[in-house]
């Protein structure tokens, strides 16, 4: 009688791996997403073409925090911005210059300066203020949106750029 063939038992350990990485991927699948940014609204940090891990679990049991960045929905699209106000707050943008119940906020994450301005309005329960980094952009092409934290898909827990050396990578305070 023959002994198995070499290439029969390397099949039957390649199927148990395959098997498990296709179960891995499927577990991960309903707690992260990937996503791809497009678009120019979070310059510096994030530019178009680069690949976001996003975490949607992340806010199960607490809400966003100021600084975070997140995959959102808005409208009939996703959008990748930062959280910069918090139910119950009254947010301003002036001339770029970020105003959170009426006192200047330090933003401590690389910004692209501009004179962006968008008028002070306080935010209800279970909402959150989303805005780019990108303070640059006219106004027409800019997107700022309150958001429910149901419309949040996740946080973005990191960043890949696809083709480096277009622009420096995004800051690990943003992270």
């Amino acid at each position: 009688m023959k002994p198995p063939s070499r290439a029969v038992l390397l099949r039957g350990e390649s199927l148990v791996l395959i098997a498990g990485i296709l179960l891995l991927l499927l577990l991960l699948r309903s707690h992260f997403a990937l996503c791809l940014v497009k678009g120019g609204s979070m310059l510096p940090g994030l530019q178009s073409g680069d690949l976001l891990l996003v975490d949607r679990l992340a806010y199960q049991s607490a809400g966003p925090d100021r600084g975070d960045i997140v995959v959102a929905h808005s409208r009939d699209d996703l959008i990748v911005k930062r959280v910069v106000g918090l139910p119950g707050e009254e947010v301003e943008l002036r001339r770029g210059k970020l105003l959170v119940n009426r006192q200047r906020f330090a933003e401590r994450y690389p910004l692209e300066p501009g004179g962006l301005t968008l008028r002070k309005g306080r935010l209800f329960d279970q909402r959150y203020a989303l805005l780019g980094d990108n303070r640059s952009m006219p106004l027409i092409l800019s997107v700022h949106a309150v958001v429910s934290k149901d419309q949040i898909v996740g946080k973005v827990v990191h960043s890949l750029r696809l083709w480096p050396g277009w622009r420096k990578p995004i800051d690990q305070a943003t992270q």
